[in-house]
């Protein structure tokens, strides 16, 4: 059964031939006869809800669905279609913390679908819980054998989970050095390396260690920055055997073309190649608002914020829960200093992925700069608390302004001794780092 196309993070129906064989499916599982049994005294019965649900996903209708399956749910609390597709829905809509225990029952009810796992991969991965996500996508290889749908999925969240690792390693000095090796060794063929250990435990072992790092001084301890540099590489060799599964027997050209965009975007940095692949997927998949919002990325990179913004935009037309393509629009206005109009997308991205710190941190400095620094607290206080990096002291410092435009004297004084800190320390290593060379060179 083929009710949908999964791919790190998207989601769309195919063909109605292939939503009517989704239908048919339900019909073949038994699930109508026993339905007819499960009526309300309102009179609607669990199989007319369903379809009615059913048939409002097919439209796209996330949020009306939602009510409707919940409905039907209430009925057969335990039936595999009412919870996937609920799940599906809430996730469509920005609830992946609610589409989790859907999603899991869902698993549990069919232990050979892997469309539940798909889904519940991309829901953990939003709430930030990265092992679980690699966890429910292996678990969905597994159960498909390796189907091409389960590999673009799980090539979508390595890819993704490379990018947002690479990010994160650019935010400390120790960091940068070890994303500069990352990009070298990304560069160049990966067939002959291997992994530590399963990506799990390698995403576990890094989430202890970043929690028991200094956060208060913004030291990013070598462990926290080799396990990141070996789980990166990790995800790297995963994309590029999925990459060569789907090359070898891939039916979907679109899907070969944008994994092969993905590769050149987020392993190889070649954005100009990326968004020639891109075009050439949108060409067999006209529409596709997860193209589309690929092909923004690729262009954001390559430096047409214009024709990024059009395609971040009509990616949102479509689908208007497109992450990336909120991520574009809101890094377009950020770097425009146009924070009034960046507000709109990093809310919403905010509430999307509530999991990721820079999205947070981003929001905080718009608020900040509003004018609104009670809601600013709200976001950047917690995520600096929980060690988002700031190695130059400048969120430490605009947390310092924002206390104190609060009022808040004696906080606002420790933010700001805390950026002085950091600033200095800061000054010193690149100092240091400036001797260091100048002697080598003598």
């Amino acid at each position: 059964m083929e009710a949908v196309r999964l791919y790190g993070g998207s989601v769309r129906l195919q063909s109605s031939q292939t939503a009517a064989c989704f239908w048919a499916a339900m019909m073949l599982a038994g699930w109508m006869s026993r339905a007819g049994m499960a009526q309300p005294s309102g009179g609607e019965s669990f199989r007319d809800l369903l379809q009615q649900g059913f048939q409002l996903h097919q439209e796209a209708r996330f949020a009306e669905a939602i009510p409707v399956l919940e409905r039907a749910r209430r009925l057969e609390p335990g039936d595999y279609f009412a919870n996937l597709l609920l799940g599906i829905d809430l996730l469509r809509t920005g609830n992946a913390g609610e589409s989790v225990p859907r999603l899991e029952l869902a698993a549990r009810a069919r232990p050979g679908e892997e469309f539940p796992e798909d889904y519940l991969g991309e829901a953990e991965a939003g709430l930030g819980h990265y092992a679980l996500a690699a966890e429910a996508y292996e678990r969905a290889i597994q159960r498909g054998h390796g189907s091409e749908q389960a590999l673009e999925a799980w090539a979508g969240f390595a890819l993704e989970r490379f990018r947002l690792i690479g990010e994160g390693l650019r935010a400390s000095g120790p960091g940068i050095a070890a994303a500069r090796r990352l990009a070298e060794a990304a560069r160049k063929p990966l067939a002959g390396k291997g992994c530590e250990g399963p990506i799990p435990t390698l995403e576990r072992r890094l989430a202890v260690r970043q929690a028991g790092s200094n956060h208060a001084s913004g030291d990013h301890g070598s462990a926290d920055v080799e396990t990141a540099y070996q789980l990166s590489i990790c995800y790297a060799v995963e994309a590029g055997k999925a990459a060569e599964g789907l090359q070898e027997g891939g039916e979907d050209l679109a899907a070969v073309h944008r994994l092969r965009g993905d590769v050149l975007l987020r392993l190889k940095g070649d954005a100009a190649a990326a968004e020639a692949e891109y075009r050439q997927a949108i060409a067999v998949r006209t529409g596709d608002p997860a193209l589309l919002e690929r092909l923004a990325e690729a262009q954001l990179t390559a430096g047409d914020t214009e024709g990024a913004r059009q395609s971040a935009q009509a990616a949102l037309a479509i689908d208007p829960h497109r992450r990336e393509a909120l991520r574009t629009l809101a890094s377009l206005a950020m770097s425009n200093r146009d924070y009034e109009q960046g507000l709109p997308w990093l809310r919403q991205l905010a509430q999307e992925a509530p999991g990721d710190r820079m999205v947070q941190v981003q929001l905080g400095k718009a608020l900040a700069q509003t004018g609104a620094a009670q809601e600013a607290l709200g976001w950047l206080g917690p995520a600096l608390a929980a060690g988002y990096p700031d190695e130059k002291g400048a969120l430490h410092a605009l947390l310092g302004r924002v206390l104190r435009k609060l009022g808040r004297e004696a906080e606002a004084v420790k933010a700001e001794a805390e950026a002085r800190r950091l600033s200095d320390a800061f000054q010193a290593r690149a100092t240091e780092s400036t001797h260091g060379s100048s002697d080598e060179d003598q």
